[in-house]
């Protein structure tokens, strides 16, 4: 048996224990102290997706790959800040934020890498990128106009596989937000934003929201949360969620993010615990990690 399959054994061994013992939770995934020790300067993961081979995190210079198990399996370094990443048949698309560069110059890059983190292809000349998910034929992502100043809705890009554009669209999320949209998700029909929402002005954003479902082809936002997904969530495989509705991941630091982290990096090494979401396509999330 391979790595791969046995750690999805293990994992689905957990859940199996775990369901019959105190109903329908999947267990917890934790990385490993000092394996993640790049993100002590990097600061935090920007975003992340899943394959039944295991979870990419995205961060400020590069993607690293973890099994089901919580394990580092490989990971590469990036040119510039990578915002998110997205997962469709056997290739993850990252979306970049390009710095340093002359006035005027395009800010924006996606690339592609296979499920081992061979670049497979990349284009530049667009506006900066955050967010970034696949749906069907298309890649989505946030554009950032506005960086760290709030301001009302945001604006989403599309390409073809191919990374030729396919036009934009501003969104009202009815709620003010930083940046552009920071991470991205589907269930397989609609598009689920997670943003850094403003919570400063309680009237700008008074119920605190940051996560949002649109339905497509018309952008029209159905539903508005506050969720923990800024960081990095996505659908599970079915194979490995093992759930009659769809399963999300959601990437939780511990030990105080990049502050904690930073602080004592021996004794508190950057660290993160994978958290589900089963999502009743009615409106509800329900928390169903056990932990």
């Amino acid at each position: 048996m391979n790595g791969y399959r046995l750690a999805v054994a293990v994992f689905a061994f957990g859940l199996a224990t775990v369901c019959g013992a105190a109903g329908p939770k999947i267990p917890a995934v934790y990385t490993v102290p000092h394996e993640l020790d790049m993100l002590i300067k990097a600061g935090h993961i920007q975003g992340a997706c899943c394959s039944e081979q295991g979870i990419y995190l995205s961060h400020q210079f590069g993607i690293e790959m973890i099994g089901w198990d919580g394990k580092r399996l490989r990971g590469v370094e990036t040119p510039a800040h990578l915002g998110d990443v997205a997962f469709a048949d056997g290739r993850i698309y990252g979306a970049f934020v390009l710095r340093g560069l002359k006035p005027g110059e395009p800010t924006g890059m996606i690339r592609v890498w296979d499920e081992k983190l061979n670049v497979l292809q990349e284009r530049r000349g667009f506006e900066a990128l955050d967010g970034a998910v696949v749906i069907g034929d298309t890649l989505y992502s946030g554009i950032d106009r506005w960086g760290g100043k709030g301001h009302p809705g945001a604006v989403i890009a599309a390409f073809d596989l191919k990374l030729e554009p396919k036009g934009i669209k501003e969104v009202d999320f009815g709620y003010w937000i930083h940046f552009g949209v920071q991470t991205m998700a589907t269930e397989g029909k609609d598009l689920f934003c997670g943003n850094y929402g403003v919570t400063k002005n309680p009237t700008e954003n008074p119920k605190g929201l940051n996560v949002s479902r649109i339905t497509l082809p018309d952008y029209t936002v159905r539903e508005s949360w506050n969720l923990p997904f800024s960081e990095g969530f996505g659908r599970v495989p079915a194979s490995i969620a093992k759930r009659d509705n769809p399963v999300f991941f959601a990437v939780r630091a511990m030990g105080g993010n990049m502050q904690g982290w930073r602080k004592d990096p021996v004794n508190n090494p950057p660290r993160i615990r994978i958290d589900f979401y089963e999502y009743d396509g009615k409106g509800h999330f329900e928390d169903i990690t056990s932990r």
